[in-house]
């Protein structure tokens, strides 16, 4: 699957960064340092009424998949395993943000626009592609929305939060 994206980033003459760490070891995982300049990104497989669509976000977010709804006037649920395109099919973690590799429309997150450059994971920890926003946007050509929600803190971050407060 890396080979096909990198070709399909190379016809679309997009400037790219692809980075691997590849590890024999389970444990621990290698870390990248993100560029200071860009944002880590997750996208997800979703229908919207009854065609498949794919969304791009800030990887710390979460999908609000009622407030997209809310914004498209349609119905927006998780996509099943069914639903996926052959390509997708078996394939481990979250597709990359490239839904005209795959011929469906993407929507992003409006916190992405203003980026200067996007990362992402493709099916694997080890694997890191970095590219503009801007050579993103003109290929997919997205769809904006507002869908990206912060996801809340766990319970004991919370507790503790609020005995230092007080």
């Amino acid at each position: 699957m890396l080979d096909m994206i990198v070709r399909y980033l190379h016809e679309a003459m997009i400037p790219f960064r692809l980075s691997s760490y590849p590890s024999m070891e389970h444990l621990p995982k290698a870390v990248q340092p993100l560029p200071r300049h860009a944002v880590m990104v997750e996208s997800k497989l979703v229908l919207i009424g009854d065609k498949l669509a794919l969304l791009c976000f800030v990887a710390s977010d979460l999908a609000d998949l009622s407030a997209l709804a809310n914004q498209l006037d349609a119905g927006v649920l998780d996509a099943s395993d069914d639903d996926l395109p052959e390509a997708l099919k078996g394939r481990e973690g979250p597709p990359p943000p490239l839904g005209q590799l795959f011929g469906l429309p993407i929507i992003v997150d409006e916190k992405i626009t203003s980026a200067p450059s996007i990362v992402f994971q493709p099916f694997g920890e080890s694997d890191f592609v970095e590219l503009p926003y801007d050579d993103f946007a003109r290929q997919e050509q997205p769809r904006v929305a507002s869908f990206g929600r912060a996801g809340e803190l766990p319970e004991h971050a919370g507790a503790e939060a609020g005995a230092t407060a007080g």
